[in-house]
């Protein structure tokens, strides 16, 4: 990879309701069958003392109890004004979103366990994440992230947020449109090599316009950061186009 970067497989797996062996197993198997392959797994039902050793960092004056839960309880003014996306190179204000839900945020659930936000952003400080890419659906969350690395007085990571994918009708792609997972294409009879272009090109694009062929793994790495460019506008899942990159590469 041209950035030097390292390639972490985070299992977000404090939710027990939603959490499962099988889910874990099914992203494994997908990972291994594209040949994507990570340098370092963590999960985070093995990282309460890390949050715990977080949590503690925090200044109590900015904690508050509340029905068995804690909450943030920090002033409107310690959220910043603004922050940047750096997809769009614009300011986002914050004054777009409701800050009292920020001020008032459940970090510790009532189980003792965190909560989705508190726990991405220590594990992103705790890992040295210092690029994340996530659809636009997320930037609401991002202010919340922001302001737990400002509480951590933490270097902010770089935030770019990317088009949502759709599909053919411009509705937000949902298990009604098909196929769920990965091993779902897989048993349908797609190729590793047409899946793994098809799904490249949802939302990127190669700056060289002349560059309309497929693309190996390894040269994806590379151009995917140097020399090729995302897109905030949503992008349809075009299974039509999957078909051609499939026929590519019988």
């Amino acid at each position: 990879m041209s950035t030097n970067g390292r390639f972490i497989l985070r299992i977000d797996d404090t939710d027990t309701s939603r959490s499962n062996d099988v889910y874990t197993k099914n992203i494994l198997d997908s990972l291994d069958w594209l040949g994507l392959n990570y340098d370092l797994m963590v999960s985070s039902s093995d990282r309460d003392d890390i949050y715990k050793d977080y949590f503690n960092k925090i200044d109590p004056k900015y904690l508050i109890k509340d029905d068995g839960c804690i909450r943030l309880n920090i002033p409107k003014d310690f959220i910043r004004d603004s922050w940047k996306d750096n997809l769009t190179r614009k300011p986002i204000k914050t004054h777009d979103f409701n800050r009292n839900d920020i001020c008032n945020m459940v970090i510790i659930k009532s189980d003792g366990s965190p909560t989705y936000h508190f726990q991405s952003v220590v594990d992103d400080i705790d890992l040295d994440v210092n690029c994340i890419i996530r659809g636009t659906d997320h930037i609401g969350n991002t202010l919340k992230h922001i302001t737990l690395y400002d509480l951590f007085d933490k270097d902010l990571p770089n935030f770019y947020h990317i088009g949502l994918i759709h599909n053919m009708n411009g509705k937000k792609f949902s298990k009604r449109d098909g196929a769920t997972s990965i091993t779902d294409y897989k048993d349908m009879g797609y190729s590793r090599d047409a899946l793994l272009n098809f799904m490249l090109r949802i939302g990127w694009s190669p700056r060289d316009p002349n560059m309309n062929g497929l693309i190996n793994v390894d040269d994806a790495l590379d151009l995917f950061w140097d020399s090729g460019k995302m897109s905030n506008s949503s992008a349809k899942m075009d299974l039509k186009k999957l078909d051609w990159y499939n026929n590519k590469y019988k």
